[in-house]
């Protein structure tokens, strides 16, 4: 999807990238804080109290420390079982020809299959059947490596040489192959990006990272957007702002922390911005809890203790499969705005928690945690855990969440309300 130049130049020009309401971040919405005024630190203190590791919550405004490291540790186990698993579709017997059936609405196979949407008929294989499936697997298990590994550390050795070449037209094609099968497989966009000539590659590249802003995002989010280098890629074909975030968020994995571009992908979007994550079916636990109750009233004991909830599986609701994004500027600052506040949030966590700097969260391990989050039935997260605890904890930890979120909706209402009633005593 490439970037409408036009509309780029436009707002180049204009001081304000988009309108108000979509700058102001759930904080600032909160304290009523002003978006010109963006020198201000309207940052809440870190606050551990209530926040044990036990609890489960997967809301990005409230997901502890340790339960963002316990997903992240996930992330290995998570990305080898989606590619294994996308290579034993591909020998799932073909469906027998029979009636026209209504068609039925395409899903992602990484998606679908990890939330149970796409079953696999065929789960036993011959030796050179598995050999297939592992030689797959390995193969996009190594291009994960270069994405995460190998290439952020060469782009931050060709910045710091700063020769004019950060990216060429090889990597640019191999960082397309990682970004299709990694997320939603989209064909025609490495046909549009092989057409693209080395040169433009390496100038559009380099001028996206000299545009980078120094500005401290929590602080200074205006100035620190990147708009700037997103737009310089505008000249490439099958760039759009999805990917020139992808190239930039590799660019700018090593040095300066300020620096750092989220990759605006799917997974990220899902979870910060629409908050789509698993969450606990609230069935089992409301029985469960109903028959507790009424075995204290009766006095009821099993062996001289209280007899504790039964035990059911572990049930998650999975939000659609299918987002319906534009992979517009608008959107990417929504995702940049979001992205950061949850990187101020853990990071300060860690400070409290007098860590070194080398175990600081960064914007790769929240797109990570996001990956895990959208495949979550293949991580083996909730190994070990007893599935009691798991969706009595969870569900409990749903409905804080829930009454915070009204409680925070209720008071930006009041501060609107405010505000008006200020204006009308001026006029």
């Amino acid at each position: 999807m490439e970037i409408d130049t036009a509309a780029a130049q436009a707002g180049a020009q204009a001081k304000t990238l988009e309108p108000v309401e979509e700058l102001i971040g759930p904080g600032e919405a909160a304290s009523g804080a002003s978006v010109g005024d963006s020198k201000s630190d309207s940052r809440p203190e870190y606050d551990s109290e209530g926040a044990t590791s036990d609890e489960i919550t997967f809301h990005p405004h409230r997901m502890t420390l340790s339960t963002f490291r316990r997903l992240l540790s996930c992330y290995q186990t998570t990305v080898e079982q989606v590619h294994r698993r996308k290579a034993m579709l591909k020998l799932q017997p073909k469906p027998e020809k029979g009636p026209k059936r209504k068609a039925e609405k395409k899903t992602n196979p990484a998606s679908a299959s990890s939330k149970g949407a796409v079953s696999l008929q065929k789960t036993e294989f011959t030796a050179s059947e598995e050999e297939y499936i592992k030689e797959a697997t390995d193969k996009l298990l190594k291009l994960d490596r270069w994405r995460y590994e190998e290439m952020p550390k060469i782009m931050g050795e060709r910045r710091e040489k700063n020769n004019g070449e950060v990216l060429n037209r090889d990597d640019l094609i191999t960082v397309m192959e990682w970004k299709t099968k990694h997320g939603t497989p989209r064909p025609t966009l490495m046909g549009m990006v092989k057409s693209n000539q080395n040169k433009n590659v390496i100038q559009c590249s380099s001028t996206a990272m000299a545009a980078l802003s120094t500005e401290d995002p929590i602080l200074a989010p205006n100035e620190a957007f990147p708009r700037p280098s997103i737009d310089a890629f505008g000249p490439l074909r099958g760039v759009g702002v999805a990917t020139a975030s992808l190239i930039l968020s590799m660019a700018t994995a090593t040095g300066n922390p300020k620096q750092q571009v989220p990759f605006y992908s799917d997974d990220v979007f899902a979870w910060l911005c629409l908050q789509e994550f698993p969450e606990p079916e609230e069935d089992d636990y409301e029985e469960e809890d109903a028959a507790e109750k009424e075995q204290k009233s009766d006095g009821k004991a099993l062996n001289g203790k209280e007899r504790g909830p039964r035990s059911p599986n572990i049930k998650l609701k999975y939000p659609n499969s299918e987002l319906k994004l534009k992979y517009t500027i608008g959107e990417y600052r929504k995702l940049w705005d979001a992205s950061w506040e949850l990187h101020d949030r853990l990071n300060r966590a860690v400070e409290a928690e007098s860590e070194s700097p080398s175990t600081s969260i960064s914007h790769t391990d929240i797109e990570k945690t996001a990956y895990v989050l959208r495949n979550i039935a293949l991580s083996g997260y909730f190994e070990g855990q007893g599935p009691e605890n798991a969706a009595r904890t969870a569900t409990r930890q749903k409905v804080r969440d829930e009454a915070a979120i009204k409680v925070e909706k209720a008071e930006n209402v009041e501060n609107e309300t405010r505000g008006r009633n200020v204006k009308r005593r001026k006029v």
